[in-house]
């Protein structure tokens, strides 16, 4: 099959990215030829039917960049129709067979934001001309009916599509994410926890946290923070990603919060941390859950988070109503201290990730490019 896969960039710290890579390197090793149309993208590939194809953009500010990436994409991808058998766009564009919801709605992370927000950030979010073309983009997408099968990562965000656009429910297909079980898995710990314990000074018996992700904001690092300052025991806050680090550390006092930076080799953290807290303000899905679960950490979400659909309380980690529940995400991590309960917990969520493997995840996609080509 020629599938044509639709992403900006690639970027080795972005989680859709990452999961886009994946995707097509695994396609490929299938024997699907695979053309990439994107702005950049890595070509350590190693599958000798992955082609890359160019899309022209304005890249000196976002607006100019997504506007000019999803103009030129419509019309590349318009020539390209008959050489392609399946078109797929992992972003905002007008020209696809499938569209992947990978950011979910833009109008839902702004209406969570707002509520966060005093008036000053309130005004800044209603001049920035950028907000406006994303939500141009998407109604575009939505109400233009400009694909021919939604694909939304989670249920939380088919909800969201058909609550703000009116999408019939019949267009859109709920497919969860798929995680690498071998990359990601339990035995990395006696591979991989003393070297990078070793890094940061971390000693063999402290209990450490860890958090995922850029874009700390809407991810909820602050939260994180100010709940492992209600803990009275002495524990170690792991945070990997890209963000403002000095606006964040303000918030931490007793506890040991040691931001990381964007990591390309992120399975050594997971295999040398004991939980995973991600308390965020609005997130899709995020493969983040799923890569802590194939690492055996139990996992404490927020239900703004698509992956609090998969996770059962007292069985896999904790859900929390809100990110400000501080004081409910200290508590799931108290209980998480102890060594046997997060013992239990870790087989659980090992034995969770497993329904989630790539290979599952790539038999429901060829199906539904089955069903539609």
């Amino acid at each position: 099959m020629r599938i044509g896969i639709i992403r900006k960039r690639y970027t080795f710290h972005g989680g859709a990215e990452k999961f886009s890579q994946s995707f097509i390197e695994k396609l490929a090793a299938k024997g699907h030829e695979v053309h990439v149309f994107a702005i950049d993208w890595q070509k350590d590939h190693t599958a000798g039917n992955i082609y890359f194809h160019k899309i022209p953009a304005v890249t000196w500010n976002s607006f100019m960049r997504d506007l000019s990436f999803a103009a030129s994409s419509f019309f590349i991808l318009k020539k390209k129709r008959e050489q392609l058998d399946i078109i797929q766009s992992h972003d905002r564009t007008f020209y696809q067979d499938i569209y992947r919801s990978v950011d979910g709605c833009h109008i839902e992370w702004l209406r969570q934001r707002w509520k966060r927000i005093g008036t000053m950030r309130k005004i800044s979010i209603m001049i920035n001309p950028y907000h406006w073309l994303i939500l141009f983009l998407e109604k575009i997408i939505f109400r233009g009916h400009r694909f021919k099968k939604i694909i939304a990562i989670s249920e939380f965000v088919k909800k969201m599509i058909i609550t703000q656009y009116g999408v019939d429910s019949k267009d859109i297909e709920v497919i969860y994410n798929g995680v690498d079980i071998e990359r990601f898995n339990p035995g990395n710990r006696r591979l991989y926890r003393e070297e990078i314990r070793n890094k940061y000074a971390v000693n063999d018996s402290d209990f450490v946290i860890l958090f995922v992700g850029s874009g700390f904001e809407r991810k909820g690092v602050k939260f994180l923070i100010r709940a492992v300052e209600l803990i009275q025991e002495p524990v170690t806050v792991l945070i990997v990603g890209r963000g403002p680090e000095s606006k964040f550390a303000k918030f931490a006092g007793r506890q040991r919060v040691i931001f990381c930076g964007p990591q390309g080799d992120i399975h050594k953290y997971y295999a040398a941390s004991d939980i995973f807290v991600f308390p965020t303000i609005y997130e899709p899905f995020g493969n983040v859950h799923l890569e802590a679960l194939a690492s055996g950490l139990p996992v404490i979400t927020t239900r703004l988070s698509g992956a609090s659909e998969i996770i059962r309380d007292n069985i896999q980690g904790f859900v929390v109503e809100q990110p400000e529940d501080i004081g409910k995400i200290a508590e799931g991590i108290r209980m998480l201290m102890n060594s046997e309960e997060c013992r239990r917990m870790s087989l659980e969520a090992r034995r969770l990730s497993e329904q989630f493997s790539f290979e599952g995840y790539i038999t429901k996609m060829l199906t539904l490019y089955d069903s539609i080509k």
